[in-house]
């Protein structure tokens, strides 16, 4: 019986640990970009500022993407930020600023999602645009700007 309870922790704690990597969608015809950005806060957690939805279709998420390196200039964390191919015009992008714990297990403790939303964007054929945000105890935010820093989105904000 022992035994038994061992082995049922041992994979749900493995369970945990993995995850099943969304695909990204393709799309035909004029399209822009949308660039994920991430900051290595300690050498457990890391913030992710990135694309979850467009249009209510899921997307691959930089926070999906993360894996241990041990080369790296984050010592031994390598984060990923991805680039995502969305077609050109207005769409509804759900962004979020993402907590992410390198280790499971603190995750119970901590919120993952400090600020998420959706937000009403019209993207320019071949432009590129970074979603930015910022972390603290208290508070975070999270917006899209274009590649010369110009907010082209509403900020969403959690207090």
């Amino acid at each position: 019986m022992r035994k038994l309870i061992l082995v049922t922790l041992a994979v749900l704690l493995m369970t945990a640990c993995s995850q099943l990597p969304n695909t990204q969608a393709s799309y035909a015809g004029p399209v822009a970009y949308i660039n994920d950005a991430s900051r290595k806060k300690s050498a457990i957690r890391i913030y992710f500022y990135e694309l979850a939805m467009v249009d209510g279709r899921d997307v691959y998420a930089s926070s999906s993407c993360h894996y241990d390196g041990g080369g790296s200039e984050q010592v031994g964390v390598n984060a990923c930020s991805a680039r995502h191919t969305v077609p050109a015009g207005e769409h509804t992008l759900r962004i979020r600023a993402v907590n992410y714990l390198t280790v499971p297990f603190f995750s119970l403790f901590n919120d993952r999602y400090k600020a998420e939303g959706d937000v009403t964007v019209n993207l320019a054929r071949g432009v590129e645009y970074f979603v930015r945000g910022e972390i603290f105890d208290d508070r975070a935010a999270v917006w899209i700007e274009d590649s010369k820093g110009n907010p082209v989105s509403r900020r969403i904000e959690t207090k």
